[in-house]
């Protein structure tokens, strides 16, 4: 009988032991996955020394959790880590081994986020066509990932196109790699996802760059300034200001293009990146060279020496640094396993209090299933090792440089030049024609040439760093006296309650002025109205303006909306200002837009 309540006593001992190590086990998994999510954020927006610091707390997890698959989960962060530490062999070899694990598991989660990270690896040594595939691997399994990964993969492919598109001179590349960022764009911004918009913008610009549209180019990198100073991106911001600075040098606008080099500079020292600073100051002192200005580019020349040696010293600061990291982690290792020997020892003692006999025949069955975990994943482990004896893991990591092409030539501005001397032609080559059509040419060429003068001042109003309230008022007031000319039966009044100054950038102020035009447009075009009314005020720290008109009006509700109000909508969405359309048949048509000031 004793015999028996000894033997139940070891049992619920045993299980007692057994139940708090699941305890600890689970807690330990959820805390993994809180810092397995922070390491791919960090992940995201390049910061590497926050990715260690998590790799660090996630090997400590993995001595408390017992299912084997996080140690490959964790591998997957730890191959990111290498490879943004410019250590593609090594990483390449870890997330090989990761992948195929979670393939043979059929974890098509983990294998296809695997796979991606692949890709990333591929492209740092420059290896596109192979990153290529694994992004588009990626993306015909998108069901299995995130939808975040599934956007990255989508406009990494676009990078990829635009460079072999360089490479091969392959147009069509170029125009796949804009289509597939405006879909990434659309996503991130439904997701307000303002690291990748900066990233995606910037991109897309270098896109048009090569489609030689630079015009289009330039305007995708205010985007993409604007966006990386709403997530407080500082290394996307001052990427994307270098890149607008060297297309304003390309066009010979250098006082623009100073000003973008010197705000690029300004952000780096604030992000204390003085490898991107060293960057910044190479292409300033590019400029001065192709302005011929030696003196000022001899002065940045000494500028860059101190920063060179500055980075020098830094480097030489830092080795030393994780030199003693390292000591610091083989100091911690060493204390955890003493930590767990310990914890070891008391679990003896403990079934020794209770039957040292029972006790060996337990460990003894504990130890000969875990002799059986081991030599299966010893197993595994050599079918891994097969497969990576064939897989070519050296490439020398390499950056490539790219090309800026032929300036922009002015397309539009030629071909409405080419109509008005067809128009004259026209007018002067029939002496038969009536007075009216030779009045009616005449108009048509006159309007060609207000279309052309429109042009310029897009162009000339997108390369000014700020727009005025004045401005905008003028230009309206201007727009409305062509109208005038055009609807001499329509009246038209402008009312203006603003009194303070208001600034607006190029895209914003020009964003408003193409509403008030769109606006107007559609009052004289499909609205009959004999009176159109533009209303300038001010309330509650908002520019409101509106443009009425005492036109037929429509049902919102059953009439679908045009390209012009959808590109209304669209531009303000762009600048987060609000526009209203409220419309009532028989009655008119009021359009107004809020503007936070």
């Amino acid at each position: 009988m004793k015999k028996r309540v000894l033997i139940f006593l070891l049992l619920l001992s045993t299980c007692l032991v057994a139940q708090n190590a699941d305890i600890l086990s689970a807690e330990a998994i959820s805390l993994f996955e809180k810092y397995e999510q922070q390491s791919e954020a960090f992940n995201q927006k390049r910061q590497l020394d926050s990715m260690q610091v998590y790799l660090e707390k996630l090997d400590a997890l993995l001595l408390k959790i017992r299912d084997s698959s996080y140690n490959y989960r964790a591998d997957l962060i730890r191959g990111s880590v290498l490879t943004r530490n410019t250590q593609p062999d090594q990483a390449m070899k870890v997330l090989l081994k990761a992948a195929e694990f979670f393939k043979l598991q059929k974890d098509y989660k983990n294998y296809y986020r695997g796979r991606y990270k692949i890709g990333i690896c591929y492209y740092y040594v420059n290896r596109r066509e192979d990153t290529k595939i694994a992004m588009l691997e990626v993306l015909e399994n998108k069901q299995y990932v995130s939808e975040d990964l599934a956007t990255s993969a989508l406009a990494n492919v676009g990078a990829v196109n635009i460079e072999l598109g360089m490479q091969q001179k392959d147009e069509s590349l170029l125009q796949d790699a804009v289509q597939r960022f405006n879909r990434a764009i659309l996503i991130n911004k439904k997701r307000k996802n303002y690291t990748k918009l900066a990233s995606n913008y910037s991109l897309l610009a270098e896109s048009y760059n090569q489609l030689q549209n630079k015009q289009k180019a330039i305007q995708l990198l205010d985007s993409a300034i604007y966006f990386a100073k709403k997530d407080k991106n500082l290394g996307q911001e001052g990427f994307a200001l270098i890149k607008k600075a060297n297309l304003l040098t390309k066009e010979k606008r250098y006082l623009q293009a100073k000003k973008m080099f010197n705000a690029a500079i300004k952000t780096y020292q604030n992000a204390d990146d003085n490898p991107s600073l060293l960057y910044a100051y190479i292409e300033k002192k590019r400029m001065y060279m192709l302005m011929e200005a030696y003196e000022a580019a001899s002065k940045l020349g000494d500028s860059i020496y101190n920063l060179a040696i500055a980075n020098y010293n830094k480097r030489f600061a830092d080795g030393i640094s994780e030199m003693e990291t390292k000591y610091k982690t083989a100091e911690k290792e060493r204390e955890i396993l003493e930590q767990r020997f310990l914890l070891q020892e008391r679990k003896y003692q403990l079934y020794g209090a209770l039957g040292l006999a029972l006790l060996f025949c337990i460990l003894g069955y504990l130890f000969y299933n875990q002799q059986k975990l081991k030599n299966r994943q010893l197993m595994k482990e050599n079918k891994l090792k097969v497969a990576l004896k064939e897989i070519e893991t050296q490439n020398k990591l390499q950056e490539q440089r790219l090309r800026i092409s032929r300036d922009l030539h002015d397309n539009i501005g030629a071909q409405l030049s080419f109509i008005i001397s067809s128009i004259d032609n026209l007018k002067y080559a029939s002496k038969e024609t009536s007075d009216e059509f030779k009045n009616k040419l005449s108009y048509i060429s006159e309007f060609t040439l207000a279309t052309i003068d429109q042009l310029r001042d897009t162009i000339w109003a997108m390369n000014k760093d700020e727009i005025s309230i004045i401005d905008l008022q003028s230009r309206t007031l201007a727009f409305i006296e062509k109208a005038k000319v055009a609807r001499q039966q329509v009246k038209f009044t402008f009312d203006n309650e603003v009194t303070n100054t208001i600034q607006f950038t190029a895209i914003e102020g020009m964003h408003l002025f193409r509403v008030i035009q769109e606006a107007v447009n559609n009052a004289l075009k499909y609205a009959e109205a004999s009176l159109v009314t533009v209303h300038f005020k001010e309330e509650n720290n908002q520019l409101i303006f509106s443009v009425k008109d005492n036109g037929i009006g429509f049902e919102k509700e059953s009439v679908q909306l045009g390209n012009g109000l959808y590109n209304m909508q669209k531009r303000m969405d762009e600048i987060n200002a609000h526009i209203d359309i409220d419309s009532i048949p028989n009655k008119g048509t009021e359009i107004s837009v809020k503007y936070h000031i």
